[in-house]
């Protein structure tokens, strides 16, 4: 019996130990590297002038405003967010830079939803608007009901939905 068999144990504990400080000395030390350079790059001007004049009254900034209107047209979503408008129909997402060029199609779309939305409805037609998972169907004769599921609503209300 060798050397190395009478000792393997203490052999192998050392070679854990050593391995296990390795690993918490570059968990410790790996953060600390500032010098190396990031791919990416962000050229975002600030919006605070170069000098400062304590003088000067100070400038009341607007809020930037996000417009944000999300549609859902019978299974096609529509969403408009600072003048794009982003299509999501049967997976398919496409996007368009303004009204102008979104086809007429879901121009359309957007026209009869902003007129639900302002109660300009079409008579004898029926609508239904979901909120926070409860279902608001609007009667044609412009009477509003609450039903808590999907399946609460009557059949013939769902058919005449297009469900």
């Amino acid at each position: 019996m060798g050397w190395i068999a009478r000792h393997f144990d203490y052999l192998i504990f050392a070679a854990l130990a050593l391995s296990g400080l390795s690993y918490l000395y570059i968990l410790l030390t790996r953060n600390r590297r500032h010098d190396s350079k990031s791919v990416v790059r962000y050229d975002i001007p600030s919006e605070e002038p170069m000098s400062f004049d304590p003088n000067e009254k100070p400038k009341k900034k607007e809020p930037k405003v996000n417009v944000l209107e999300v549609f859902d047209y019978n299974g096609i979503k529509i969403m408009h967010e600072n003048g794009l408008y982003t299509v999501n129909h049967a997976g398919e997402i496409q996007v368009y830079g303004s009204w102008q060029v979104l086809p007429p199609r879901y121009q359309a779309m957007v026209k009869e939803m902003d007129k639900t939305s302002i109660g300009q409805k079409k008579k004898g037609n029926y609508y239904m608007e979901v909120l926070n998972g409860t279902y608001y169907v609007i009667f044609p004769d412009g009477k509003k009901h609450k039903y808590p599921k999907f399946e609460d609503i009557p059949e013939k209300i769902r058919k005449a939905l297009g469900y």
